[in-house]
């Protein structure tokens, strides 16, 4: 009966250690990689393009794999890998009309896709 008592104290005493071993890891891993690793930096549009600024606060190189404008895939002509802490630039070429309003969306390799709205004014 005591080996039992003692076997169940110890199995709790474990379970309490590896789970504050896993909280502590699962919060560094939350640390190094976000769920939104890239910042919106700043946004410029003409008639034949969106030209978009985009800063990585992750602590890897991030690479943007799709881009759509209105729901529509745009082309990306080279590959965009943004190093931690530096700043990417991106540009969707398509036609854009003086008035309307767009909504971009950049998906990364890393983290949720990133989604804003644009006026061409």
């Amino acid at each position: 009966m005591g080996a039992l008592l003692l076997t169940f104290v110890t199995a709790i005493t474990a379970g309490f250690l590896v789970y504050q071993f896993m909280f502590s890891l699962t919060e560094r891993m939350k640390t190094t990689f976000p769920t939104q690793p890239l910042q919106l930096e700043s946004i410029h549009i003409n008639n034949t393009c969106i030209t978009v600024n985009i800063r990585s606060s992750a602590s890897v190189n991030v690479q943007i794999t799709e881009a759509y404008v209105n729901g529509k895939a745009c082309s990306l002509t080279e590959t965009i890998v943004i190093s931690p802490s530096s700043v990417g630039i991106i540009s969707l070429y398509g036609t854009y009309v003086n008035g309307e309003t767009y909504t971009v969306k950049i998906t990364p390799s890393l983290g949720s896709p990133m989604v804003f709205n644009i006026k061409y004014d």
